[in-house]
């Protein structure tokens, strides 16, 4: 890791450069690296081999020397040195642990074919996959509010206190928000029997909203979450990123960062959007030291299903998992709704690419209460727990084939968009019990995975 000093007096001193010309220099030597270290990935292959993927490291490398990192606030120029980097890779945790006593979980370091599962983390709120955090939240409020435990006091409590404020970021609103989660989160870990859980990581971007989550009564200790303190993607940061990445080592913080590139944009295909997103997660790590990194790669539409995304995903993954030795997690959001057939699949690639690239932990919500207070989770927390499972160990030529019968499935079918239904037509929010039909298109589609090849 670099000096943070250091780190900020380049951010001060470093070479001034206009943002549109960082854009166009970064497109440029994406371009010309893939060609440089041929950074190829073959047809009818997802998960990247280990040549590719030791050129998509290589090219990360020499790209943070030659067009380096961006401070967005004060337009210069951070270059990170190949000795600075290698010293960065050296001093990355390989391992972290979250939560605290019995619920004390650590996550280490896997490879693509490990045999060890990526560790699967439930946790007590949605914040994107269904409804969006306002309105799942709203949703459970008034199933709780005649709870005799403190879920129903909480209930009566969040509900007039967040009626008619907007969670918008900078502003009072998301910080009210962000605080307001963090209870609601305890307080369902707490009910469950599990008070010291890792709960999950904190969505907002917001300075102010992140450390409210850790400041007050009924908030979060150190164990319980960890911040972001890096999220803006393509090799950018600002003062907010730099202050919070500070704050964090300050509070003993865990701290995790995103290797999230955007395929189409300034990286044209999956070879450069791996680089890209490799070099991100270096950068970061250079001022941060983090704990972990999100690589949820994602296309320009906003899908990370597509052939090509996952293709990138992996080599980023692998090259990550080479030369860093970094815990790493990704996401598995489909295109298409819940309740689709179409959606299943998209996760189960999603899953299998992921695990077999060496991700070391995966996410799920949401994780509530039912009656008596025993721990219920929903069939997107056993179907994807499942497919890492049952893929864990396997060799890359066979990860391939099945992907590749998976993704045909949905590709064939990506001009149907299959919107789904809400999350409360399907469940019981007190109970989280699916409906029937919920719960007979899971199995008719493990079904149907198993046929394809899947080994649930």
């Amino acid at each position: 890791m670099i000096d943070f000093k250091e780190f900020i007096r380049r951010s001060m001193d470093g070479p001034v450069m206009a943002e549109q010309e960082f854009d166009l220099k970064l497109s440029r030597q994406l371009r010309r690296l893939a060609a440089d270290y041929s950074v190829h990935f073959q047809p009818g292959e997802v998960i990247c081999d280990d040549a590719t993927a030791d050129a998509a490291f290589q090219a990360a490398v020499e790209l943070l020397g030659d067009v380096g990192l961006y401070n967005v606030d004060t337009n210069r120029i951070i270059f990170l040195g190949r000795e600075e980097l290698e010293a960065t890779c050296r001093d990355t945790p390989k391992q972290f642990t979250r939560g605290a006593g019995k619920d004390a979980v650590t996550v280490r370091a896997r490879s693509h074919n490990s045999p060890v599962a990526p560790h699967a983390f439930r946790w007590p709120l949605t914040h994107s996959r269904y409804l969006g955090k306002e309105a799942f939240l709203f949703e459970l409020l008034p199933v709780y509010a005649s709870d005799p435990t403190e879920l129903g006091d909480l209930a009566r409590e969040l509900g007039p206190r967040l009626a008619g404020v907007e969670n918008k970021v900078e502003t009072v609103g998301d910080t009210m928000w962000a605080a307001a989660a963090a209870r609601w989160c305890l307080a369902v870990a707490r009910v469950t029997g599990h008070p010291d859980m890792f709960v999950g990581t904190i969505t907002t971007i917001g300075v102010p909203a992140t450390l409210a989550c850790f400041m007050g009564d009924g908030l979060y200790q150190k164990h319980h979450s960890g911040i972001s303190v890096a999220t803006m993607p393509e090799l950018k940061i600002n003062w907010d990123r730099l202050q919070l990445a500070f704050i964090a080592r300050q509070m003993g913080l865990a701290r995790f960062i995103g290797g999230v590139s955007i395929l189409g944009a300034y990286a044209r295909n999956a070879e450069e959007t791996a680089i890209l997103s490799t070099a991100t997660v270096l950068a970061q790590l250079s001022y941060t030291n983090a704990d972990w990194a999100n690589m949820a790669l994602i296309d320009v539409d906003g899908y990370r299903s597509r052939r090509r995304t996952l293709t990138a995903q992996s080599g980023a993954i692998r090259a990550v998992e080479r030369h860093i030795g970094l815990a790493t997690t990704g996401l598995q959001t489909p295109r298409n709704g819940l309740g689709s057939a179409l959606s299943l699949y998209e996760k189960a690639a999603m899953t299998i690419e992921q695990t077999c690239s060496g991700i070391s932990w995966t996410w799920h919500h949401p994780y509530h209460p039912g009656p008596g207070g025993e721990p219920k989770s929903d069939l997107d927390y056993e179907l994807v727990d499942g497919v890492a499972r049952a893929v864990s160990g396997m060799e890359r030529e066979q990860a391939n084939d099945l992907l590749n019968r998976i993704v045909a499935v949905y590709e064939e079918r990506w001009d149907v968009l299959e919107k789904g239904k809400p999350y409360a037509y399907y469940y019981d929010l007190k109970t989280l019990t699916p409906r029937q039909e919920l719960v007979d298109l899971y199995r008719r589609v493990e079904g149907e995975l198993a046929g394809l090849g899947l080994p649930l």
